[in-house]
């Protein structure tokens, strides 16, 4: 566990913090955690990696939080690395400047519960019109650090436009999607396996999903053929299983053709792993 990089949340309240608002804004701010080191780190068993309270002040809301990974791929070097909670709260930062319109930069692989989590942790201080939230870092005991700060304002604004985006996300749905892009996560060398496959769809679902194939010999050819499949695209129609809303199987159809990837387009084959992605 990393103590020397510290996140501190500040609530500076006028009016009580109802305790159910004060416990979903840690929840949210926990679980968009979560989604961050996905992202920036690839899969990792999501029960191992967690935001921890190391503690709470009075006069104010003041929460000093560190970050936790404790068992870690071979391929994540240094815990200090993978705990860092400084690039989290930069990420906040990007969320909330776009949601407020100071960046017209989305953050990327943005889904519903992106979205949900941004509006749930500045709850506290949207119900509060005399309220603000900081957010800094403090590394190695030094003198706290802003990265940014919210008043109730700032705080409704951002709540509307999570919500606009939300409404204007094309959630995934139960059904056939045709000439989609999918592109590989995992394959089984098996050909014939019906199991270990995943894929990723971005319009769909930003994370990987178990894959089976109705027709094999489309399957076929994107792993046997000349081109190396993780560094291919493919153009395909795809029926979505779905269970609470989110996608768990994709049925491939047809294969229409294979897709170059940009070369400024970068996947990581290092982070191919057999996990599975954070909870909505």
């Amino acid at each position: 566990m990393n103590t020397d990089q510290l996140l501190r949340i500040e609530i500076k309240n006028q009016r009580p913090v109802e305790l159910v608002d004060l416990t979903n804004s840690y929840y949210c701010v926990a679980d968009e955690y979560k989604r961050f080191m996905f992202l920036e780190y690839g899969d990792l068993p999501k029960d191992n990696v967690s935001l921890y309270v190391r503690e709470i002040r009075t006069g104010s809301i003041i929460t000093d939080l560190i970050g936790m990974a404790p068992v870690l791929p071979p391929i994540i070097a240094q815990l200090s690395d993978i705990a860092a909670v400084v690039q989290f709260g930069e990420y906040l930062k990007k969320g909330y400047d776009f949601l407020l319109g100071h960046s017209t930069d989305k953050p990327r692989n943005f889904s519903k519960g992106n979205y949900e989590n941004f509006s749930g942790f500045v709850e506290p201080i949207a119900k509060d019109n005399a309220s603000q939230m900081n957010i800094q870092n403090i590394n190695n005991n030094e003198s706290p650090i802003l990265i940014f700060n919210l008043n109730s304002v700032d705080a409704n604004a951002a709540q509307n436009t999570a919500k606009r985006e939300i409404g204007i996300l094309q959630e995934p749905s139960t059904g056939t999607h045709n000439n989609v892009v999918l592109y590989w996560y995992q394959a089984k060398k098996d050909i014939a396996s019906h199991t270990g496959d995943r894929i990723i769809i971005e319009s769909i679902y930003p994370f990987p999903v178990k894959a089976i194939f109705d027709n094999e010999i489309a399957k076929t050819k994107m792993l046997l053929g000349n081109d190396n499949p993780f560094m291919s695209a493919y153009m395909v129609d795809v029926a979505v299983e779905t269970v609470k809303g989110k996608p768990v199987l994709y049925k491939i159809l047809n294969m229409h053709e294979r897709i170059e990837i940009p070369p400024q387009v970068n996947i990581d084959l290092s982070d191919i792993k057999t996990t599975k992605p954070p909870s909505p």
